[in-house]
């Protein structure tokens, strides 16, 4: 062992080992043997062979400059004073003989909890540094400054009885946990909580590939979480297609560990721009988060086009992505997801119209809409056809009021259309995409004298949110809605409103009814409410 010019390193070795430690190659500590850290900053240019005890003090830096760090399962790692809670910091800094990698064995078992803790590692080493043949625990503080920390197939476990802390991790710096057999490694934090906000898992599969994941527990019981990530997506998890050109070609697995299938647990994932298929830049604006289900990747409800990559320290990573999904009870001791854009979401990948129009007077028509979701749509055109015409013609033109084109809630439009038009006129939506694609709605007829009174029900079915559209709101006193045994469940006053927005919660046939002012009958209509 060498030291620093300006190194204090203080021995408190029983005599009974002091041959022995004469007798060992390195920094080696026998199994009774203490060592202890007081303060300052300190240089270990060898390899480490801890069997016994190593104390840190909360003021003391010790570099490892060697190439490997062994700690016996019986070993220790403490404080000043003996004990676990407000140690230094042991940084791994590359070795003076040149760039190469460090490894440690650092004897913690994560199945029983036991073996030496590290209270503060730092990894300074470009080169990184690989654990071999036994997971390892970070009480307290995991600090990059450079380098990535490759776990292999074991559990990197950071916090005790909490999240613990991981700072400096960015595209450059950070754990790498694939290995080499099927499950691999992770990174382990413990009891995460509602309190905790999103707690990042600064993962990736190798140097340069910069995957991590941030989970956001909606619980307050706290919980341990790991995540591991590996390159490629196939349709069957393991086997199958090869689903890289419709997603970002990496799959996260991520385990909630006491209380799986319980609360919900929000998610981003966080991926290279770079690993994107063909197909996923071309429908990246329709990107979700899919959790593998039942034998298959589930459609998600897509959260649209991916954002910046935040998932780092300092600014956002600009070759990084985000999307974010919030998953009720789903989560088990080892789920898998992975992101999509163009496979198996045609449904997804188009806007949901709803279009109707009735007459207000005897010269205006009230025309109105409503989307969602509303995809890469660019703009709206309102067009009309009387009787006696043969050809639409354009009435009013709508931007789209979705940011980008893209939205996943409901967006309304209208506008009034002068027409005092006797006979009946007829009305459509064009929509043009932001590729010049032209579709169109619907074609709804609107009589040319407003005696009585016309109502339209959308979108029905409905996932339960739907609209009473009424011609003359004059004319009609209330809305009735029973369910498919007649019984009342829900009722409101019109109040001279032309468009009446309605909830269902429970899936179900339902009959909506009108009741005129008069009082005279009742026009009745089915509903179908299918849920989201």
């Amino acid at each position: 062992m060498r030291r620093c010019k300006h190194t204090v390193l203080f021995l408190l070795i029983s005599s009974g080992f002091i041959g022995t430690i004469h007798a060992q190659t390195g920094f080696y500590v026998p199994q009774q043997g203490k060592v202890f850290f007081t303060g300052s900053t300190s240089t270990i240019f060898s390899d480490v062979n801890l069997q016994g005890q190593l104390g840190v003090g909360r003021n003391a830096t010790v570099n490892f400059k060697g190439r490997k760090w062994v700690s016996a399962p019986a070993a220790d790692i403490t404080d000043e004073k003996g004990g676990r809670g407000l140690g230094g910091m042991i940084r791994f800094l590359s070795p003076d003989s040149g760039g190469k990698q460090q490894s440690i064995t650092s004897g913690y078992n994560a199945a029983t909890r036991t073996g030496p803790v590290f209270t503060n590692l730092t990894i300074e080493n470009i080169s990184g540094v690989r654990l071999l043949s036994s997971s390892m625990k970070v009480r307290r503080w995991l600090n990059f400054v450079a380098g990535t920390l490759d776990v292999d197939d074991n559990i990197l476990v950071v916090g005790d009885n909490n999240a613990g802390m991981i700072t400096g991790y960015n595209d450059k710096n950070f754990v790498i946990t694939p290995g080499t057999s099927s499950n691999g490694g992770f990174l382990l934090r413990e009891r995460l909580t509602a309190a905790g906000g999103v707690v990042v898992f600064p993962v990736g599969t190798a140097a340069g590939h910069y995957t991590p994941a941030g989970l956001r527990v909606h619980s307050r019981l706290p919980d341990d979480f790991y995540v591991r990530v590996s390159d490629g997506v196939k349709g069957r998890l393991t086997e199958g297609q090869d689903l890289s050109e419709w997603s970002v070609n990496k799959t996260w697995q991520i385990g909630q560990l006491q209380h799986p299938g319980e609360d919900i647990v929000e998610i981003t994932l966080q991926h290279d721009l770079q690993d994107e298929g063909l197909q996923f830049i071309g429908n990246r604006q329709t990107a979700y988060v899919s959790q593998y289900a039942n034998g298959s990747w589930d459609i998600g409800y897509p959260q649209g086009g991916p954002g910046p990559g935040f998932l780092t320290t300092g600014m956002p990573l600009a070759g990084g992505g985000t999307n974010t999904r919030s998953f009720r009870y789903t989560m088990s001791q080892a789920s898998y997801f992975t992101k999509f854009a163009g496979y198996n979401d045609t449904a997804r990948n188009r806007t949901n119209l709803w279009f109707s129009a009735y007459r207000t007077s005897r010269e205006n028509v009230y025309v109105y809409w409503t989307t969602n979701p509303e995809i890469r749509n660019k703009y709206f055109v309102v067009q009309r056809r009387l009787s006696t015409e043969t050809a639409f013609s354009n009435r009013d033109t709508l931007l789209s009021r979705a940011i980008s084109g893209v939205s996943f809630n409901y967006l309304d439009y209208h506008i009034d259309d002068s027409n005092s038009y006797a006979g009946t006129s007829f009305y459509r939506l064009q929509m043009m995409d932001y590729n010049g694609n032209i579709s169109y709605s619907n074609i709804v007829a609107v009589g040319g004298v407003p005696d009585g009174f016309g109502w339209t029900l959308w979108p029905n079915p409905t996932p339960g949110r739907f609209f009473v559209g009424i011609s003359r709101p004059s004319a009609v006193r209330e809305v009735l809605v029973w369910d498919i045994v007649g019984r009342l469940v829900l009722r409101q006053q019109v109040n001279n409103r032309g468009l009446i927005e309605m909830y269902l919660d429970v899936k179900g046939a339902y009959v909506i009814g009108l009741i005129p002012a008069d009082g005279d009958h009742i026009e009745t209509k089915k509903l179908i409410v299918i849920g989201d």
